[in-house]
């Protein structure tokens, strides 16, 4: 009888030893709002261009300067893309990382210096719209400093833009 008690009291534990396994390498959970540190209204002031293959523009193309990012707690828009309810998962990664995974190129390629240091890069999902090219983990914006935030665009542009 007492073998029958230990035997239904190790399966929950060995549950919960699995379940916590699986939640240490889930990636960051994603936040209902986008970070204070990016609110406020931000202007395109460097493009960056995959040129490896067709683009659409040229590195500092005047049409990407001229772009303006606005956000607020519950939506960022830029150029006619809205993004409505994010959902925003933060972890900090080099410029390196985002660059190779995001545009198959690399920093050099693209005329990024100083690609190695982890920043906190915002990856972002909407609930409606969007704000740029969705990869596996959504757009992504990651601040460089408190007033300059890198963010990857359509048709293989990588933006740099000043609060």
């Amino acid at each position: 009888m007492s073998i029958g008690n230990a035997a239904r009291s190790w399966a929950p534990l060995a549950a919960a030893f699995l379940l916590a396994g699986c939640v240490a390498d889930a990636p960051p959970a994603a936040s209902g709002q986008v970070p204070p540190a990016l609110a406020g209204t931000w202007s395109a002031s460097s493009a960056k261009v995959n040129t490896a293959g067709v683009t659409a523009y040229l590195p500092d193309d005047p049409a990407l300067l001229a772009l303006r990012l606005h956000v607020a707690g519950d939506s960022l828009a830029m150029d006619g893309h809205t993004c409505k309810s994010p959902a925003v998962a933060t972890e900090a990664l080099p410029l390196r990382t985002l660059i190779e995974e995001t545009y198959d190129a690399s920093p050099d390629a693209m005329g990024v210096a100083s690609p190695d240091v982890p920043h906190p890069t915002h990856f972002i999902t909407c609930a409606s719209g969007d704000i740029g090219p969705s990869y596996d983990r959504g757009s992504w914006i990651t601040q460089l400093s408190p007033d300059l935030i890198a963010m990857n665009w359509f048709d293989g542009v990588l933006l740099f833009l000043k609060r």
